[in-house]
């Protein structure tokens, strides 16, 4: 924030000073109001302009003469530091020209311990009327577009943070008005005088706060231009705090960047327990340790793309959810939020974490949150966080049976450790299996383990029927938790997050009991009314939700609460009203009974889908079908059903159109292709290339026995027959066959087009190199096929006209990935055909040496059939696949760009992605379309265990 040098004239402020509280639990505070006066008298010596200078004080009444006299000095007014004139103050910043904004705040506050909002009083706080201010609703106001000038806020607030007790009450926030996210949010930094539980430092004598005093010193002692160095700004007043006598009241002042792209960074915090700190990395595992860390910002990001939801991004549209802990340690919160996700992880004692909650209470979005501010903030030394899903989750050996030794469960241990290493690579976190498994031994990778629980039901389906947990003599559950406590407990510091539902708290609490465990909290009414004012047009004034708002004044009695309880339900209800318009406000209020709730909770689900096919917002392509769009889906799901599976991955994706009629076609298009070659090759062996009419008569001759050959025209056309016998052959085997040659890749980009688009000459050249690849290949197959038939003239047209649109068309058009996992592998096939290449060279000319031809006229050939065989080889999986989805298309069941139609469903929140397959986001989605009625063939199921790896098609 202390880049860019602020003209004084641009900077504005708001000050407050409260002394004297009406509430009599509150004593005053002398001082308040000189610590704002001392604050108003650093920024005129900065040539800051009187009238950007907000003074708002309640001073006490033997004060009040000396305040109102320096605020006279320094050309300020004083306003009544009253509830409506501090609300005024910041309103009116609305289209300031201002870019630099320094709030200040001294008087008494506190903290929510369950929701961890600090509050801010005003001085007509009360018993009854505990009016508040909370520092989350103005960070939200003014990142509202009306204050889009003020792209660097800087707040200063010296106020205790004791943890209110259950018999004060909860203060009463009362919101700004609502309105649009800024298009660009702001930097907003806070520094803050006492930690979540402490109190603030306060000397009635000097009439000043402690930490508002070092503020001030630092601030003058620094160069005038604004906004101040930040960064030394806290360095030098925590050091100040840090270094007292212990015989001084704790007090540990902690500061937060918030910066515009959503991430945060904490300078510093009193809510560190320091002896969290590892000792650094080993040098030669640092450099792996950076590329771990930038793969897995980039890994993360792909979750931050999905529309749907909870926002995960700053703004007031955001639902900050709160989640309580369930485990009591020392020194731990007893809950927290959204907003202090990371914090709260800092007081977890070993860095061991579950979160747990029902379904769609915000589990993975607080650990997406969690791991997305762990890695802004990450020293280069510090374990590197990797959000891992447990679906991929696979079972020891059956032989590994429980006899209650501790090698059973080191045997557990090592399973769970070689598992992380292969997520490592599968990723593509890692490169190195040795690399990998050095992170992992050494615990320099922080496991984020989501769906805990999917895990567990999974290895529930790979039991047959009859047979019980006992029976196969080890739970996979017990398994799972007991690897995990023997990894965590194994000698060095082994930090784990694991994600899981609140059905599994009694295993979690029993199995971790090192681990702190916290349950995910349902939304309140309050929470629920201020979503729904800054979600939904209209809602504070339309008629059609006055219902809802009545309903909702209810509090604990309301029927819309119970039944918008959950980040999911609401996001359901709001896209059903606002963009589906499948019901309408007032049925989300009619009392009805459990049968009927369930009923309205279907019609939500249903309408999901129409909603995201009417979000004009996305990127193209766009579906807006929405009709065809779920019968799309369903499929997808009821596929996923029958092969146990969670992953959509496009090398699997041809088994949909059955495999039989696939195989039937690619095998059909293989023999005629490879067949029409042979047969040019077989005409050439007798009379030449360019004389297939002549050669085609002979061929009749030699069939019928009219004629026979011998020597060297003899031995030319059997080596024919024989080429184009065994090709013919290879290519129905080929077409046939089960598995298809496709490397193994461990990683996808966002978007198919993704490696093509940019303007960087390394792109450039990838995508010129890919498209003369392409071109060449086919163009040389049937130019060659040609020259053997009609000669040079008609070889080299063929291979022109052939070659150079396929390979502009699918390079740049179509976008061929022969690899069908979204990430392009060009080293791979480039070099495949160079090596066939060489070697076709060779044998070519031997073999026509051999026959009595030019070994050089051999080499030239067995070059082009190297070179295009190896190529066609590496188009199987895609043939395959371009085989299957237009038979889908024709049958109307899946879109023919189904690889983009998976990518949209991605950025409109209906899937998300794990490393090369795509996942349903929502398991409760996924079920609820598998259930809907089929409308057409469906695919064929498969019975067995599940397959844990990605697979070639088969």
């Amino acid at each position: 924030m202390s880049g860019e040098i602020v003209e004084p004239w641009l900077v504005s402020a708001v000050l407050v000073g409260i002394e004297v509280y009406q509430d009599e639990r509150r004593e005053d505070l002398p001082g308040a109001a000189h610590d704002a006066l001392g604050f108003a008298a650093w920024l005129r010596q900065c040539d800051v302009p009187a009238e950007n200078i907000t003074l708002l004080l309640a001073c006490a009444p033997d004060l009040e003469e000396k305040a109102r006299q320096r605020a006279t000095e320094l050309g300020l007014p004083v306003v009544d530091a009253t509830f409506q004139n501090i609300r005024s103050a910041f309103l009116s910043l609305e289209d300031t020209r201002s870019e630099l904004l320094f709030t200040f705040w001294s008087g008494h506050g506190a903290m929510h311990p369950s929701e961890m909002k600090r509050y801010l009083f005003y001085g007509e706080a009360t018993r009854g009327n505990a009016l508040a201010l909370t520092l989350d609703s103005l960070h939200a106001l003014l990142r509202q577009q009306r204050y889009q000038s003020l792209q660097r806020q800087i707040f200063l607030v010296d106020s205790c943070g004791w943890f209110l007790r259950q018999r004060d009450g909860k203060p009463i926030d009362v919101p700004f008005e609502s309105g649009d996210v800024a298009r660009v949010l702001p930097d907003q930094f806070d520094f803050f005088a006492s930690r979540e539980g402490q109190a603030s430092s306060h000397d009635p004598e000097a009439t000043t706060g402690e930490f508002t005093q070092k503020v001030i010193d630092s601030l003058s002692d620094s160069p005038v231009p604004l906004p101040p160095d930040l960064e030394r700004l806290t360095k030098e007043v925590t050091g100040h705090f840090e270094s007292r006598d212990d015989t001084y009241h704790q007090q540990t002042p902690i500061s937060i960047l918030k910066r515009s792209n959503g991430a945060s960074r904490e300078f510093t915090s009193g809510l560190f327990e320091r002896g969290q700190d590892l000792a650094g990395a080993p040098d030669h595992l640092k450099a792996a340790l950076g590329e771990v860390h930038e793969e897995s910002k980039k890994h993360i990001s792909r979750f931050l793309l999905s529309r749907a939801g909870i926002a995960t991004r700053e703004g007031p549209r955001a639902i900050n959810v709160r989640y309580r802990s369930l485990t009591a340690a020392p020194g731990v919160p007893p809950g927290g939020s959204y907003d202090i996700v990371r914090r709260f992880y800092d007081v977890v004692p070993h860095g061991r974490l579950a979160v747990t909650g029902g379904p769609g209470s915000g589990k993975t979005v607080l650990a997406i949150r969690l791991v997305s501010e762990l890695l802004t903030q990450r020293r280069a030394d510090q374990p590197v966080p990797v959000l891992l899903t447990l679906v991929n989750w696979r079972r020891p050996s059956d032989r590994l049976q429980p006899d209650g030794s501790q090698t059973y469960e080191d045997s557990l241990r090592e399973h769970f450790e070689d598992w992380l290493v292969d997520q490592l690579l599968k990723q593509e976190l890692c490169l190195s299996r040795d690399v990998a498994r050095s992170l992992v031994d050494g615990r320099w990778v922080l496991p984020v383990l989501d769906g805990l629980d999917e895990a567990h039901a999974l290895e529930a389906t790979d039991r047959a029927p009859q047979e019980s947990p006992m029976g196969s003599g080890a739970d996979p559950l017990e398994q799972l938790l007991t690897a995990l406590s023997r990894y965590q407990l194994q000698g060095v510091p082994s930090p784990v997050v694991v994600i899981a539902r609140s059905t599994l708290n009694d295993e979690l609490s029993t199995d971790l009991s090192s681990t702190c465990v916290v349950e995910m909290q349902r939304l309140s009414v309050s929470e629920i009314t201020t979503s729904l004012r800054s979600t939904v047009p209209g809602y504070a004034t339309g008629s059609e939700w006055a219902s809802v708002r009545e309903d909702l004044e209810l509090k604990e009695g309301s029927v819309a609460a119970r039944r918008l309880d959950t980040p999911w339900k609401l996001t359901l209800a709001v896209r059903a009203i606002t963009v589906a318009k499948a019901i309408s406000p007032i049925e989300l209020v009619e009392p009805r009974s459990d049968s009927h709730d369930d009923i309205l909770h279907e019609q939500l689900l249903s309408a999901f889908v129409p909603a995201a096919c009417a979000d004009t917002v996305v990127e193209r392509p766009r579906w807006s079908d929405a009709g065809a769009v779920t019968g799309w889906l369903s499929l997808l799901a009821r596929h996923l059903d029958g092969h146990q599976s969670e992953d959509l991955t496009l090398s699997r994706l041809w088994l949909m159109a059955g495999a039989r009629p696939v195989r039937v076609v690619q095998t059909i298009v293989h023999v005629v292709v490879v067949g029409f070659f042979g047969i040019s090759c077989l005409l050439a062996s007798l009379d030449g290339p360019g004389n297939a009419s002549d050669a085609y008569d002979h061929l009749i001759e030699v069939i019928t026995g009219s004629q026979h050959l011998s020597g060297d025209a003899g031995r030319r056309f059997w080596a024919a027959s024989a080429f184009a016998t065994v090709t013919i052959a290879a290519a129905a085997t080929t077409g046939w066959m089960r598995r298809t040659w496709t490397p193994t890749v461990s990683r996808r980009t966002r978007n198919l087009r993704m490696r093509v688009k940019g303007r960087s000459r390394r792109v450039r050249l990838m995508r010129i190199c890919s498209a003369v690849e392409i071109g060449s290949a086919i163009g040389l197959a049937f130019g060659t096929a040609s020259l053997l038939l009609f000669g040079w003239v008609w070889g080299l047209a063929v291979a022109c006209v052939v070659g150079a649109p396929l390979g502009y068309g699918l390079e740049a058009k179509v976008g061929l990935d022969r690899t069908l996992s979204g990430n392009f592998a060009p080293a791979y096939y480039w070099a495949w055909e160079a090596s066939s290449l060489v070697v076709g060279t060779g044998i070519g000319a031997a073999v026509f040496g051999l026959i009595g031809s030019s070994p050089w006229a051999g080499a030239g050939f067995g070059a082009a059939v190297g070179y295009f065989g190896a190529f066609a080889i590496g188009l199987i999986a895609w043939l395959r696949y371009v085989i299957a989805m237009s038979l889908m298309r024709l049958r109307g069941q899946l879109p023919w760009r189904i690889a983009a139609f998976l990518d949209w469903a991605h950025r409109v929140g209906v899937l998300r992605i794990h490393g090369v397959a795509w996942q349903f986001r929502h398991t409760e989605l996924q079920q609820w379309l598998s259930s809907q009625p089929a409308e057409g063939p469906q695919p064929p199921r498969t019975s067995g265990r599940r397959r844990r790896w990605l697979p070639s098609p088969e």
